[in-house]
């Protein structure tokens, strides 16, 4: 029979770490190894002296990384400790960073957009006229104000907006119906009233312009086939390279990278409305197309200023998006 080896926990995050590892022991598991790399992490907290159990990104930044040496299982081991005991806070109410780090692959964070930023980006996008003289050209630039702000406004990933269908897009009841999407999951979308209202006037250009009803919702320069997202990653890198902003930033943003503001967005808007994530996040991950709430909440995580809003969270409402069902 194996022997429960135990540790001694002295940071602030002791009691968690102590009543984590003593819930899984009830369950009937070891965690020997488990506990010893916590362990290890509360010695980590010690030697920083950080006084705040609220694990950010920041405070485990040095954590995550690789030592000198360290092969790839000890590597994991750590983050999985760190992620499992993150989990577990956030299951309290304590706003922990939850570590998706893959080891062996670069742990970068992600552009989130400015309000200023956006202003000026789709200042830039709006006002595009191409310099060409081809139709197809001329075409294109109508579709990407109304591309972006899927992106933007409703978490669009950029590979869905291009391969969209005109049958999936209900223009009366402003509702797109994402199939497929990742790990083969289909979705409803809805779009905003002032969206809906710019979906259904470029629509209308669109089959003028064609002078009959295509396929794709966004088509390329063939219009027999979709907008490439490589494409789309390419005009976006112009665009931004357009803006004032893009000469003071230090990570090149995406198209990706409105989806995480979206996200960032939401949620600071339900936190400063006082609103419950444990009852909120199951919908947006849903919408989204994510897997898990854990998912999404990684988005926020990325946020340097996240903890001091979390912390502010007040339980007060239990209001929440339409539930998201493929028809």
């Amino acid at each position: 029979m194996t022997e429960i080896r135990n540790y001694t926990y002295t940071s602030v995050l002791s009691p968690y770490i102590e009543g984590f590892i003593a819930e899984k022991r009830s369950l009937g598991f070891i965690y020997n190894s488990e506990a010893y790399e916590l362990f290890r992490l509360d010695a980590y907290w010690n030697e920083k002296k950080y006084s705040d159990p609220c694990m950010s990104f920041e405070m485990l930044d040095e954590w995550l990384r690789a030592k000198p040496g360290e092969g790839k299982a000890g590597h994991c081991r750590r983050v999985s400790a760190a992620k499992m005991l993150a989990v577990y806070m956030n299951t309290l109410g304590i706003p922990a960073y939850v570590p998706l780090l893959k080891v062996g692959k670069a742990h970068n964070k992600v552009h989130i957009f400015s309000h200023e930023e956006i202003r000026e980006v789709f200042k830039v996008i709006d006002s595009y006229v191409p310099n060409s003289i081809s139709p197809a050209d001329f075409r294109m630039a109508k579709e990407y104000p109304l591309m972006f702000r899927l992106y933007y406004c409703c978490g669009m990933r950029n590979n869905e907006a291009c391969a969209l269908e005109t049958k999936d897009v209900d223009l009366a009841a402003g509702i797109i119906t994402v199939r497929d999407g990742k790990n083969q999951k289909d979705r409803l979308v809805y779009l905003p009233e002032d969206l809906r209202e710019m979906a259904e006037s470029y629509y209308r250009y669109l089959c003028q312009a064609l002078g009959y009803t295509p396929r794709w919702f966004f088509p390329g320069r063939f219009p027999d086939r979709h907008v490439g997202k490589g494409q789309i990653d390419k005009r976006f890198s112009a665009f931004w390279a357009g803006t004032a902003s893009s000469k003071n930033c230090d990570k090149k943003p995406t198209p990706h990278c409105f989806r995480h503001t979206f996200v960032v967005n939401r949620i600071n808007m339900w936190i400063e409305g006082g609103m419950d994530l444990d009852v909120m996040l199951p919908y947006l991950s849903k919408y989204l197309g994510h897997t898990d709430p854990q998912e999404t909440f990684y988005y926020y995580h990325m946020v340097s200023d996240a903890f001091r809003i979390l912390k502010r969270k007040d339980k007060a409402s239990s209001d929440v998006l339409p539930e998201v069902r493929r028809r």
